[in-house]
């Protein structure tokens, strides 16, 4: 009977601690605007270029590219990520780039 007692106290313990611990989990920081996150955009040799962004934000590179022989512009973008995390992208021809942002995803 008491073994029956202690299993049935240890399940109790073990059910609130998975609670706990699940509840908590999903308390995140919320998402700062991205013209506030201290984001950073890098030019790699006029053709591609990276962003991140120091507080927690979902950002993503912007590119603006230029093709040739006939010019037009066209837009790259870079993967979406989360604060720190690196979004690259590339134009399709070497010093093709002509601008670059960071925007919010």
């Amino acid at each position: 009977m008491l073994s029956a007692k202690r299993l049935a106290a240890s399940a109790i313990v073990a059910t609130a601690t998975a609670t706990a611990v699940l509840a908590g989990g999903g308390m995140a920081q919320a998402d700062v605007p991205v013209w506030q996150a201290n984001c950073h955009v890098y030019n790699i040799f006029n053709t591609g270029g990276m962003a991140n962004c120091e507080l927690p934000t979902w950002h993503q590179v912007k590119l603006t590219c230029v093709a040739w022989p006939v010019p037009f512009t066209y837009w790259k973008y870079g993967p979406i990520q989360h604060g720190q995390n690196q979004s690259w992208a590339s134009c399709d021809s070497l010093g093709a780039m002509v601008h670059i942002e960071v925007i919010q995803a």
